[in-house]
Protein backbone atom coordinates (compact mmCIF):
# COMPACT_ATOMS: atom_id res chain seq x y z
CA UNK A 1 0.00 0.00 0.00
CA UNK A 2 1.00 3.16 -0.71
CA UNK A 3 2.66 4.68 2.35
CA UNK A 4 0.89 8.15 1.94
CA UNK A 5 -2.85 5.83 1.68
CA UNK A 6 -1.53 3.95 4.49
CA UNK A 7 -1.10 7.09 6.65
CA UNK A 8 -4.36 8.76 6.09
CA UNK A 9 -6.28 5.54 6.04
CA UNK A 10 -4.86 4.60 9.61
CA UNK A 11 -5.67 8.19 11.04
CA UNK A 12 -9.31 8.43 9.13
CA UNK A 13 -9.67 4.68 11.16
CA UNK A 14 -8.88 6.24 14.55
CA UNK A 15 -11.54 9.00 14.23
CA UNK A 16 -14.31 6.53 13.11
CA UNK A 17 -13.40 4.41 15.67
CA UNK A 18 -13.89 7.38 18.33
CA UNK A 19 -17.39 8.37 16.58
CA UNK A 20 -18.61 4.62 17.09
CA UNK A 21 -17.34 4.94 20.51
CA UNK A 22 -19.41 8.01 20.62
CA UNK A 23 -22.62 6.55 18.93
CA UNK A 24 -22.46 4.00 21.36
CA UNK A 25 -22.14 5.86 24.64
CA UNK A 26 -25.36 7.72 22.99
CA UNK A 27 -27.12 4.55 22.89
CA UNK A 28 -26.54 3.84 26.02
CA UNK A 29 -27.56 7.70 27.39
CA UNK A 30 -30.52 7.02 25.76
CA UNK A 31 -29.84 10.13 23.61
CA UNK A 32 -32.28 11.55 20.69
CA UNK A 33 -32.94 9.22 17.98
CA UNK A 34 -32.26 11.84 15.51
CA UNK A 35 -28.98 12.48 16.96
CA UNK A 36 -27.71 9.28 17.00
CA UNK A 37 -28.96 8.13 13.46
CA UNK A 38 -26.66 11.67 12.19
CA UNK A 39 -23.71 10.45 13.92
CA UNK A 40 -24.33 6.63 12.49
CA UNK A 41 -24.53 8.41 9.33
CA UNK A 42 -21.29 10.60 9.49
CA UNK A 43 -19.57 7.68 10.88
CA UNK A 44 -20.98 5.55 7.39
CA UNK A 45 -19.97 8.64 5.17
CA UNK A 46 -16.25 8.26 6.61
CA UNK A 47 -15.99 4.55 6.16
CA UNK A 48 -16.70 5.38 3.21
CA UNK A 49 -13.74 8.23 2.76
CA UNK A 50 -11.52 5.73 3.80
CA UNK A 51 -12.82 2.49 1.21
CA UNK A 52 -12.44 5.42 -1.16
CA UNK A 53 -8.50 5.53 -0.39
CA UNK A 54 -8.07 2.16 -0.68
CA UNK A 55 -9.80 1.78 -3.90
CA UNK A 56 -7.37 4.76 -4.93
CA UNK A 57 -4.34 2.47 -4.03
CA UNK A 58 -5.76 -0.76 -5.18
CA UNK A 59 -6.49 1.18 -8.60
CA UNK A 60 -3.13 3.04 -9.03
CA UNK A 61 -0.84 -0.23 -7.98
CA UNK A 62 -2.24 -3.24 -8.19
CA UNK A 63 -4.71 -2.82 -11.00
CA UNK A 64 -2.34 -1.14 -12.90
CA UNK A 65 0.23 -3.58 -12.19
CA UNK A 66 -2.65 -6.20 -13.73
CA UNK A 67 -2.97 -4.39 -17.05
CA UNK A 68 0.66 -4.65 -17.88
CA UNK A 69 0.92 -8.07 -17.07
CA UNK A 70 -1.81 -9.28 -19.48
CA UNK A 71 -4.07 -9.71 -16.05
CA UNK A 72 -6.94 -6.62 -17.64
CA UNK A 73 -9.41 -9.25 -17.12
CA UNK A 74 -8.66 -10.02 -14.09
CA UNK A 75 -8.53 -6.47 -12.94
CA UNK A 76 -12.01 -5.97 -14.56
CA UNK A 77 -13.75 -8.13 -12.80
CA UNK A 78 -12.41 -6.78 -8.93
CA UNK A 79 -13.10 -3.32 -9.81
CA UNK A 80 -16.90 -4.61 -11.60
CA UNK A 81 -17.38 -6.33 -8.06
CA UNK A 82 -16.51 -3.75 -5.86
CA UNK A 83 -18.58 -1.49 -8.08
CA UNK A 84 -21.77 -3.55 -7.56
CA UNK A 85 -21.10 -4.24 -3.64
CA UNK A 86 -21.10 0.09 -3.95
CA UNK A 87 -24.49 0.38 -5.16
CA UNK A 88 -26.26 -2.22 -2.64
CA UNK A 89 -25.46 0.31 0.45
Amino acid sequence: MRQDIKKSAERRLAIIGGQVEGVREMVVNEKYCVDIITQIEAAREALAGVGDLVLENHLETHVADDIKHGKGRKATAEILKVYKLSRKG
